[in-house]
């Protein structure tokens, strides 16, 4: 329905765990509702429910039913206060998401930043500069990756941003990447 968006997330997302940790699930909501329903083979051990977002009512939600962050396109410092806006949500609703559970997708551009890139992230975000959300080379995308460390993430996922062919690029991160590896 128009303008439920943010409520019709939230009542999937208790479907979606109720169906990862039960095998029969009976629920009754506002826009869902489901007798007896199953998903299998059902994993070992409930997934983790990881979730984007960094407006403050996707930082809310994540606190109060997410298990981890991924943010994007974000500053250090932004990535810190976004952190510490979860923990409150989730202590609120009586809950922790684990502190290992808070990370990044970083971009990195091995042969310079595309200019589709650089419109893109400045359309998103304007008044910032491209090259602060975006590692311009290994050495920047180290650097980044240590800042957003000091704001207390500690998951990463390195993905290209485009120019280098993907045999080439896993062979640099492995040079340049793995060792930061805990």
């Amino acid at each position: 329905p128009a303008g439920r968006r943010a409520a019709v997330f939230d009542e999937s997302l208790t479907l979606l765990r109720l169906l990862l940790r039960q095998d029969t699930v009976s629920f009754e909501g506002e826009f869902f509702t489901v007798d007896g329903a199953s998903i299998g083979p059902r994993p070992a051990k409930p997934l983790d429910i990881w979730l984007g977002g960094t407006a403050p009512g996707a930082l809310e939600r994540i606190g109060r039913l997410g298990d981890g962050w991924l943010a994007s396109l974000i500053t250090p410092e932004e990535a810190g206060a976004g952190r510490v806006a979860i923990e409150s949500a989730a202590a609120a609703a009586g809950r922790e998401v684990e502190p290992d559970h808070y990370g990044i997708s970083l971009a990195v551009a091995t042969e310079g930043i595309p200019d589709a890139l650089v419109a893109s992230v400045r359309e998103r975000r304007p008044g910032l500069d491209p090259a602060d959300l975006v590692a311009a080379s290994w050495p920047d995308a180290r650097r980044m990756i240590e800042a957003y460390v000091a704001q207390g993430l500690s998951k990463f996922v390195i993905r290209p941003a485009g120019g280098a062919a993907a045999g080439r690029f896993l062979g640099q991160f492995v040079a340049h990447m793995m060792p930061l590896q805990t």
